[in-house]
């Protein structure tokens, strides 16, 4: 059983860029295609809360500093209650400076078996992000964010992309009423 002032989390990085081509569509005759032709490339750390504030950051780069500052904007973000957050194998997460972060802002890491996306709902957010990046024209790196940014904090409001995670580790139902959902 969860204890009410423990907030779960997930936590990734991603970046989606222009030039992926993740969109499929049925067309009768002949569609017009806008295409980026410009690279351009975000690199969004998100995580995703089940019962907190998700957030949502760019960083230049996914060194273990950034994910150290990450750790402290999600702090921010939810000042009460114990933070566990899942998360994969990547180095900068597992890095003895990001436990220390960790530790300092008493946030719990929780490292996934390794090849086990699955077990991460928030990769299906980033999946679909990547789709929504794939049908439209960016303009500059600025558009770019600001289309993660809000596709993010949308999906992020839906508890669907846990489900399966929920129901499997959390009780599902019990935990849904528990939580006022």
């Amino acid at each position: 059983m969860i204890d009410d002032d423990v907030i779960i989390g997930f936590m990734d990085e991603s970046s989606p860029q222009t030039t992926a081509n993740t969109q499929r569509l049925w067309s009768f005759g002949r569609p017009t295609i806008y295409k980026n032709t410009d690279k351009i490339k975000a690199n969004a750390f998100g995580c995703y809360m089940l019962n907190g504030t998700s957030v949502i950051d760019f960083k230049e780069q996914s060194k273990k500093e950034d994910v150290g500052e990450f750790l402290v904007t999600i702090r921010e973000k939810n000042p009460n209650g114990k933070i566990v957050l899942l998360c994969d194998n990547f180095n900068s997460h597992r890095a003895n400076y990001t436990k220390q972060i960790a530790i300092n802002t008493n946030i719990h890491l929780v490292f996934l078996p390794k090849y086990s996306p699955d077990l991460n709902p928030i990769e299906y957010i980033w999946k679909s992000i990547k789709r929504v990046i794939s049908r439209s024209f960016i303009h500059n790196i600025d558009h770019m964010r600001a289309l993660i940014r809000d596709s993010f904090l949308e999906n992020a409001k839906k508890l669907s992309y846990a489900g399966y995670w929920i129901e499997r580790f959390l009780g599902g139902v019990d935990w849904y009423n528990k939580f006022g959902f």
